[in-house]
């Protein structure tokens, strides 16, 4: 019961911390939903770990605990490959910046007859 207790918490906390962030205006709109979406299946298989017992026979596995080990093996690689194409993102914007300020040093040399 404590423990049910414990992780309704930092379910609530986890969805309180990415809702209500300092960075939460920039955050898109579906990264939300899904973050509310965990926290609230979370909530459920906490409070009903049978229904997860049964989700897993129905989709073919034979525990509740291994189907939650698949899926937090799935939602792990999406998170690591979201990071990664993040990452890209801003390399490419490091780049560009740069090359455009080398561009703009470069014409005030130009400029300056240096």
């Amino acid at each position: 019961m404590i423990v049910q207790i414990l992780l309704i918490v930092a379910a609530c906390g986890l969805m309180w911390a990415g809702l209500v962030n300092r960075n939460a205006h920039a955050g898109k709109a579906w990264k939300k939903i899904a973050l509310f979406l965990l926290a609230f299946f979370m909530i459920i298989a906490v409070m009903f770990p049978s229904l997860v017992t049964d989700l897993a026979h129905l989709l073919g596995v034979g525990r509740g605990a291994d189907l939650l080990l698949y899926a937090l093996v799935v939602a792990f690689f999406f998170y690591v490959l979201n990071s990664y194409l993040a990452q890209q993102d801003q390399r490419t914007a490091l780049y560009r910046l740069a090359r455009q300020v080398a561009l703009n040093e470069a014409r005030a040399r130009r400029e300056r007859g240096c």
